[in-house]
């Protein structure tokens, strides 16, 4: 009996060895993630801007909508408005012809501004950058010259929807104007950053804390002009995408990204993972779901939640406001430490470590830690394989 108590120590610890060598990155970045001290809660609404008025009367029912709810400390809940800064003005392009946009103002916009600005005043929409178009020009040009669809759309903008467009003509940041996608000059990538930077602080009085990369593509390149020009805080899937394959689908991913990382550069990453598109199908019980796994990985649940859910037909916004609605009832009752945030505001606190925010003890971190690592498939496999996930549990009863 002693014999086999030795040799399974022996065992666990060789085991054990191997897995960190193995998983080190993974188990590294996850320990070092933040753990948050009660649940946070954030709506991420994109594609905002560039588009038809129609989006006016929308933003000011989800304002009212909001302002109905707030935490225990008293804030609203936060939706963040992916702003699209311009789009492609259709009436001044003819066949041949450069690109011409149109930006958003108050000359053509008005009613939409005045919207988000009373939803900022009532501090339930915070606007971040998502991008000047929500395509590459050039790649929408050369597209129209030898697809129908996209010379229609070409045709009916302004007031035409950019989720109308194929779906790798809508990442902003790659050539996808042929398949697989081409790497952007450098220069023009700079410039253009420069432009939409300037222009978001034109519209807004202020410099986008904030950005979005329109379909989560973009480059290390982008990452550093943006830095370069003020911004500070990255929205991620959880990785980073480069390019489109010849498939059309995003590609190029580099590692897993956590929230509270750095970049290279300074930046702030924020993770963006739960889907919450109401007229897809998504009920306000599936998203509750979602923060209850985020309240037990001691994470923040970003909800994803884009314009089309809220534009069409009466039926299908009046569906979404209502699961959030839904939502925003059953997660007050549910947690009654939920915190409403914005994003800029919670990375704040990640990059800072907030102790009132963040826990520093080393018992709920360890609980967590384990509780994260059990989410990744090849070591909850390797776990099992290996005899390690009875003294991970062990640890994660006494430590919970």
């Amino acid at each position: 009996m002693e014999i086999l108590l030795k040799l399974l120590i022996v065992w666990l610890l060789v085991s054990g060895a191997m897995i960190f060598l193995y998983a080190r990155r993974e188990i590294i970045a996850n320990w070092r993630e933040p753990v948050l001290r009660r649940p946070v809660m954030i709506i991420e609404s994109d594609d905002w801007g560039a588009g038809p008025a129609s989006q006016a009367v929308v933003l000011g029912e989800i304002v009212r909508l909001l302002a109905d709810f707030s935490d225990c400390d008293g804030r609203q809940p936060v939706m963040t408005l992916g702003m699209v800064l311009a789009t492609a003005d259709g009436a001044l392009i003819k066949p041949g012809d450069n690109y011409q946009r149109q930006l958003i103002s108050t000359r053509t916009h008005g009613p939409l501004l005045d919207a988000i600005s009373s939803g900022t005043d009532k501090e339930v929409f915070d606007v971040q950058l998502h991008g000047m178009e929500h395509f590459w020009p050039p790649a929408l040009m050369a597209a129209s010259e030898c697809d129908e669809s996209v010379r229609v759309w070409l045709d009916s903008a302004p007031g035409a929807l950019t989720e109308e467009l194929p779906s790798p003509l809508q990442s902003r940041w790659v050539d996808a104007s042929v398949l697989p996608a081409r790497i952007l000059n450098s220069v023009e990538v700079r410039q253009a950053v420069k432009e939409e930077v300037a222009a978001f602080q034109d519209i807004f009085g202020c410099t986008p804390g904030v950005v979005v990369p329109p379909t989560f593509i973009w480059s290390e390149a982008v990452e550093q002009d943006w830095s370069a020009a003020g911004i500070g805080v990255i929205v991620t899937p959880g990785r980073r995408y480069e390019t489109r394959d010849e498939s059309g689908k995003p590609a190029g991913e580099g590692n897993l990204i956590h929230n509270g990382q750095a970049g290279e550069n300074g930046i702030v990453y924020v993770v963006r993972d739960v889907y919450f598109e109401p007229s897809l199908g998504h009920t306000a019980a599936q998203a509750q779901d979602a923060l209850a796994l985020k309240v037990e990985l001691g994470r923040p649940a970003l909800f994803e939640t884009h314009r089309f859910n809220f534009l069409g037909t009466d039926e299908k916004k009046n569906q979404s406001l209502e699961q959030i609605k839904n939502l925003l009832q059953d997660v007050l009752i549910t947690y009654p430490s939920l915190a409403f945030l914005s994003t800029g505001k919670l990375a704040r606190i990640l990059r800072n470590r907030d102790p009132e925010w963040v826990e520093q003890g080393l018992r709920r971190r360890l609980h967590a830690l384990i509780r994260r690592l059990r989410e990744l498939p090849r070591l909850r496999k390797l776990a099992w394989l290996t005899g390690w996930i009875v003294p991970a549990g062990l640890v994660w009863k006494l430590t919970g």
